[in-house]
């Protein structure tokens, strides 16, 4: 009887450690650039640790929202290689952080600036190439201003916030960006409000070219789409988080803490699937 007992401790001390260390995390890829020495550093489990690119000086700078930052000087990106972790099915959310360092690019004919873009097959998508994106339209598209672009496996899914940030914002003040799409319809967050939704055309479709954040490498606009400014906090996600998650991740963010360890995202064990799963290790005892 002790050894039957003992055996089911031991049983359930190594399923409660290994459940912590293999947390169900739903985090593709988080770009924290918490130090100069690790400014591609991914956080997530999956280790999609991305490089520096161009030809400009990209560089880390102390001045993030969240402690650290990159800063991109409209000439440089970072590179994060493909790997299918980045793939996603039917839901993702992207978020960040941006400042922008020339407001000038938002007036007149203003220019378009990749924020985070993860590339589709070129076969099927000629133009945009684009799995999923967050982006920046110019003003002249007269789309709107932060948004989300995807060519799925049903047609391009493009949602946009249909105004513009005023100037003298844009020359003070940080961006919270976040874009989610749950399967059924994509919806555009600027500063914990939802500022655009639409229909979402299918699944994403699957690559295994790169994800670039501050930049995309299209060849039209190869020396167009850079981003001007800092990004901090950058995120991929598997799973489309609610209006109130991205407002709460989004004063996360205004309070200095960072997402590592925000739960919708990097998602534990619930309670209730621990307790089914201990009543089955005691069925077998």
């Amino acid at each position: 009887m002790f050894r039957a007992v003992l055996g089911t401790w031991v049983l359930l001390i190594c399923f409660l450690c290994c459940s912590a260390i293999n947390a169900d995390a739903k985090v593709l890829g988080y770009w924290a650039f918490q130090s100069k020495n690790e400014i591609g550093k991914d956080s997530s489990p999956n280790r999609n640790h991305g490089e520096l690119k161009g030809e400009g000086s990209a560089e880390w700078t102390a001045k993030g929202k969240v402690g650290g930052g990159i800063k991109f000087d409209g000439k440089s990106w970072l590179e994060v290689p493909h790997d299918n972790s980045l793939n996603v099915k039917d839901q993702i959310t992207l978020m960040c952080w941006a400042k922008f360092g020339n407001p000038g690019d938002f007036t007149g004919d203003g220019r378009e600036q990749s924020l985070i873009w993860k590339y589709g097959p070129f076969e099927t998508n000629k133009r945009f190439w684009a799995s999923y994106a967050l982006r920046i339209w110019r003003p002249k598209s007269q789309f709107g201003s932060f948004g989300f672009d995807a060519n799925m496996t049903e047609g391009r899914s493009a949602v946009v916030d249909k105004k513009f940030p005023e100037v003298d914002q844009l020359e003070k003040e940080w961006f919270h960006i976040a874009a989610t799409a749950d399967g059924t319809e994509i919806r555009v967050y600027t500063n914990g409000k939802e500022t655009g939704k639409g229909p979402q055309r299918g699944e994403f479709q699957a690559s295994d070219l790169p994800l670039t954040i501050g930049h995309d490498l299209r060849p039209i606009l190869i020396h167009f789409a850079f981003m001007n400014g800092v990004m901090d906090e950058v995120i991929v996600a598997d799973k489309a988080l609610t209006g109130a998650e991205i407002k709460e991740a989004m004063e996360l963010g205004e309070k200095g803490k960072p997402l590592e360890g925000y739960n919708p995202i990097f998602a534990v064990e619930p309670e209730s699937k621990l307790a089914t799963q201990w009543g089955a290790i005691k069925a077998r005892q």
